[in-house]
């Protein structure tokens, strides 16, 4: 295998490993979402709530069918990754098609946001600013969580999203 070559592949697989870290549309695509907490901080009232309950299910059903091109591509590279004898041209062919489609998805997204923050007040609007600020600094309050530095806030979930109730003997297994 030529040096070029194996630079394309590695490259493939990391691109492989962070698309796998986490799935397509992120943590707000799954699950029930929980809205408590930013309702009380963005003070939203109920009606805005369920305007953007509302826009996020519209969201998700204009993304679904790119989700489901989304998948089997996913598949098949994950199932080139884990492979020993995987074919580079296929790990950077299936790469570029999920990179095409996650584009095609972007301003969807981007539109769904936009309608949202329209949904908010001037001051609504600030808030949400201060919370976008906070937010750059999770991987780093992730982190100092995962070397004990930092307790996670009470009643909040711990470090990877599992909450006490998933893990009632401790992050480590010990009891808590």
């Amino acid at each position: 295998m030529n040096f070029r070559l194996m630079v394309v592949s590695l490259a493939a697989a990391a691109a492989a490993t962070a698309m796998f870290a986490q799935p397509p549309g992120g943590p707000r695509m799954h699950g029930a979402m929980k809205t408590t907490a930013v309702q009380t901080y963005l003070n939203l009232t109920d009606a805005q709530i369920s305007t953007l309950q509302q826009l996020h299910q519209s969201e998700m059903a204009a993304l679904k069918p790119i989700f489901e091109q989304m998948a089997p591509l996913r598949q098949n590279l994950h199932t080139q990754t884990q492979s020993s004898g995987a074919d580079a041209a296929a790990v950077g062919k299936a790469v570029l098609s999920i990179q095409a489609l996650e584009q095609q998805a972007a301003p969807i997204r981007a539109s769904f946001q936009q309608q949202a923050l329209a949904v908010l007040t001037a001051a609504q609007k600030t808030q949400l600013a201060a919370l976008q600020s906070a937010a750059a600094l999770m991987p780093a309050i992730h982190e100092a969580m995962g070397l004990n530095l930092l307790a996670p806030p009470a009643g909040a979930e711990g470090p990877g999203g599992f909450s006490r109730e998933m893990m009632p003997h401790g992050r480590f297994g010990a009891p808590q």
